[in-house]
């Protein structure tokens, strides 16, 4: 990755880009009562969110070109988002997308709200249909030995900090605890503000990217010893 900018806003997507949560939504409309207790058991931390993409992704029809229609009618992009992308080119500041849900829909629902080319980077987990005629999950972006993300957003964020840029993390699920961790600024809402509560992070609650446009750039600082992974290391330090 070149990083030619003063600072960089790492972004998640479902949720935070879009109002609503894709990948849960397909799994809540395709899963019926089974998507209920896949999701109690991640949210009780029982599995780490690359065994939810598994699990889900046998819940949906391996149907892609179906599944992106429907994601594409289902999406909403969050107000300010345009705006956004607008002012951090204004702002010398790179956007990388950071998923770590199913990830086929980003780029088709970038494209459909003529958003995608003002986006830098994409890193997202890749969904397959498999030989069996059941969708597979495959995580590029993952961490070598530790199994708790698809999408070591931790390595994104670290990657950019060791070339010297500061990075604005931005935001809404407790799984983005990670790599918010390493941030030089935390934008939480929903279950990284609570998570940020529970490690004592500050952070900016934002409700749309108006809020966000707010943040300046942040000085670079040092999250070894206070952020909850190592991801040029073990991965995770404790509890998933």
């Amino acid at each position: 990755m070149v990083v030619d900018c003063d600072y960089v806003y790492v972004v998640d997507f479902d949720g935070t880009i879009t109002v609503n949560d894709i990948s849960l939504e397909l799994g809540a409309y395709y899963g019926e009562g089974v998507y209920a207790e896949i999701e109690k058991r991640y949210r009780r931390r029982e599995i780490p969110i690359r065994e939810w993409l598994k699990q889900m992704a046998k819940l949906l029809p391996p149907d892609l070109d179906h599944l992106r229609k429907k994601s594409l009618e289902w999406a909403k992009i969050r107000d300010g988002f345009n705006d956004f992308l607008d002012y951090a080119r204004d702002q010398n500041s790179m956007i990388i997308v950071a998923s770590d849900g199913f990830g086929f829909y980003i780029e088709p629902i970038l494209k459909e709200h003529g958003l995608l080319d003002k986006v830098d980077y994409i890193y997202r987990n890749e969904t397959v249909t498999g030989a069996n005629s059941t969708l597979e999950v495959f995580s590029p972006h993952s961490h070598p030995t530790c199994s708790v993300c698809g999408n070591c957003k931790a390595f994104h964020v670290v990657r950019i900090k060791e070339a010297g840029k500061p990075v604005v993390y931005t935001g809404d699920g407790s799984n983005d605890r990670f790599g918010a961790s390493w941030s030089d600024h935390i934008c939480a809402r929903g279950r990284l503000a609570d998570s940020c509560e529970e490690n004592g992070f500050f952070y900016s609650p934002w409700s749309d990217f108006y809020d966000i446009m707010k943040i300046g750039k942040p000085d670079l600082k040092d999250c070894t010893h206070t952020s909850l992974c190592y991801p040029q290391g073990k991965g995770v330090k404790k509890h998933i």
